[in-house]
């Protein structure tokens, strides 16, 4: 996320006239305003059950980066572990019970 976030300052600073990304960050904000407009709404709403709500909004931020992170670590992982390995001598067959109703 990091690199990406590195390349796309770079990729503006050095290509100010390209519409293809400007289009990518008129979405990116796009979104951006529709996921807050939404946690607003939820804050507004639920605010009378848990008056302290608005602080813990404070983290949601952190939420997606540590998914994506998660899962950026995870298929990494794997990946590297099935490309290092090579193919299986046998293949996987998942194989569930069936019940007779």
């Amino acid at each position: 996320m990091l690199i990406a976030t590195v390349w796309g300052v770079v990729h503006w600073i050095t290509h100010p006239g390209d519409t293809k990304f400007r289009w990518m960050i008129a979405w990116g904000v796009g979104i951006a305003v529709v996921a807050v407009l939404q946690i607003a709404v939820a804050v507004i709403v639920e605010r009378r059950l848990d008056p302290r709500l608005p602080y813990a909004c404070l983290l949601l931020p952190i939420y997606p980066l540590a998914y994506w992170t998660i899962n950026a670590l995870a298929a990494i992982a794997t990946q590297t572990r099935g490309l290092l390995g090579g193919p299986r001598k046998r293949r996987v067959v998942w194989d569930l019970p069936r019940s007779s109703a």
